[in-house]
């Protein structure tokens, strides 16, 4: 392999957010057309509905779309990863091995030129309704925080054979899915030895012996779809091997419903082979931060989209990451000088409202920026630590800008600091945070969830988080008679943090 060896990483389920598409939609040209594409091939199979979620300002969260309309969540995942490949490969990205993860085999499948982007579409499309009619009844997927081996154990112990293991991502996570009932019992268990287990936001069962009804349905619905010769290696975690011309991807694809998904095995296998970068393309991180946790050696992860900057902002600077490594060319993140200052800054604005701005006030946004970089000097002389030297532009400079520019955007009117991030993201932050810590899939940290009712967090690993919160948020001291109890919810935290003045 070249010396700098690239995997992109296609995610399955969960992988979304609300502006993920307007995100990409509202930057790059290159990707109305693809999305054009993927909604003519799928309005006829899914109806107008479902389809005009994809060209929304906003298309609805996560929560909803799996209540309401988890047929338009299927193909929304689908779409975002294979409009930001899109993106990718039009600056030049060209990777050595496309990988996966469940459903994102689809997406890889196209990036590689197996399917068009509509053929693509067809097959998710033909794969939720070939769900929706199988009728399966009350069942679900869960995380459990603790390896395959542990895990198979405890679904031993319960004895259910159409309920087992579905995804293994690393040591310290093991997917579960199966039949509701017993898995609301091996999370009793989990409970009582102490072990995560958290519920994902999945509208079936998928890798379960459940769906083998539904996969005959699905393997006749695609069989009539032609496949082209593969571009791009295929890796898939479901095979164990690369993919070859001679495969009939349609049958395997059907297969995958009840098989299991290795991608830890996956991802170590090809670091093994030299593979150095990893780039996520679709929404949030989940693969990138579980490859971190795969591979012992140095890799670089690069997530592309994600909500709390500023989607079109983060697969800029992933452009810029990966043109440093020479997998895509200089200056393919693009834009003038002004659009790099909204990404690094003001994100969340529109790119026309910073333009006039910026054309209105440039020059004083240089003068304050010049004032703050010479105040940063004068403290840097004075008192030359490491600690002070950050603190004076990281903190009070570069804050006071940041105050400043949204200040002039709002009105004239200057933010602080706990006003520079909306509630939303501040959520997304939290989860995160709360994520990294219990090794739970971010997605499970919805702004109300109980943390103890719901995903079984004790109050003593409640204590340790919110001071883990209050030294990363600058929070002043809880008073002593305030239990943990009082802050159970990522939605009151993030209001304690705003109520605090907390320095987000």
């Amino acid at each position: 392999m070249p010396e700098t060896s690239i995997a992109v990483l296609f995610p399955g389920q969960g992988a979304f957010y609300g502006r993920a598409l307007a995100d990409l939609r509202d930057e790059f040209p290159e990707v109305g057309p693809v999305l054009a594409e993927i909604g003519d091939a799928a309005r006829p199979l899914l109806g107008d509905r479902a389809v005009d979620q994809l060209f929304a300002t906003r298309t609805p969260d996560t929560e909803q779309l799996l209540r309401e309309a988890p047929e338009a969540l299927q193909l929304a995942i689908y779409a975002v990863s294979t409009a930001t490949y899109a993106v990718l490969k039009a600056r030049g990205l060209r990777p050595n091995v496309l990988i996966g993860h469940s459903l994102g085999e689809i997406a890889a499948l196209v990036a590689a030129g197996a399917f068009t982007p509509a053929e693509g579409a067809e097959i998710v499309c033909h794969r939720s309704i070939a769900l929706r009619e199988a009728g399966l009844g009350d069942a679900y997927m869960a995380a459990i925080g603790t390896d395959a081996g542990r895990a198979q154990r405890l679904v031993d112990l319960v004895g259910d054979p159409l309920t087992g293991i579905a995804v293994e991502n690393h040591a310290g996570q093991t997917v579960l899915s199966g039949r509701a009932e017993t898995l609301d019992t091996i999370g009793r268990l989990a409970a009582v030895l102490k072990i995560d287990f958290a519920r994902l936001k999945s509208p079936y069962a998928f890798h379960s012996p459940l769906l083998g009804p539904a996969a005959e349905k699905f393997a006749a619905r695609i069989a009539d779809i032609r496949q082209r010769p593969l571009e791009t290696t295929v890796h898939s975690p479901i095979t164990g091997r690369a993919y070859e011309d001679g495969d009939r991807l349609t049958e395997l694809l059907a297969g995958h419903f009840t098989a299991r998904v290795r991608f830890g095995d996956t991802v170590r296998e090809l670091a093994g082979t030299g593979v150095s970068v990893f780039v996520e393309s679709g929404a949030l991180d989940a693969l990138s931060r579980i490859t971190g946790r795969i591979v012992e050696s140095p890799v670089t992860t690069v997530p592309t989209l994600l909500p709390e900057a500023g989607g079109a902002a983060v697969l800029r600077q992933a452009l810029d990451r990966l043109a440093s490594v020479g997998a895509v060319a200089a200056g393919a993140g693009g834009g003038s000088p002004a659009d790099q200052l909204r990404a690094a800054l003001l994100s969340d604005v529109p790119a026309e409202d910073f333009e006039a701005f910026w054309n209105g006030r440039g020059v004083e946004v240089r003068a304050f920026a010049r004032e703050a970089y010479l105040t940063y000097l004068g403290a840097k002389e004075e008192e030359p630590s490491v600690d002070a030297a950050n603190g004076s532009l990281g903190g009070s400079a570069n804050g006071s800008l940041n105050g400043s520019l949204n200040g002039s955007l709002n009105g004239g009117v200057a933010a602080g600091p706990a006003a520079a991030v909306d509630r939303d993201t501040l959520v997304r932050q939290l989860a995160d945070i709360y994520a990294e810590a219990l090794e739970y899939p971010a997605e499970v940290f919805e702004e109300a969830t109980d943390l103890e009712a719901e995903l079984g967090v004790d109050s003593v690993k409640q204590t340790e988080l919110l001071v883990r919160v209050g030294n990363r948020y600058e929070l002043p001291p809880r008073p002593s008679d305030v239990r943990p109890a009082a802050y159970n919810t990522l939605g009151k935290i993030a209001d304690l943090i705003i109520a605090s003045g907390g320095s987000v």
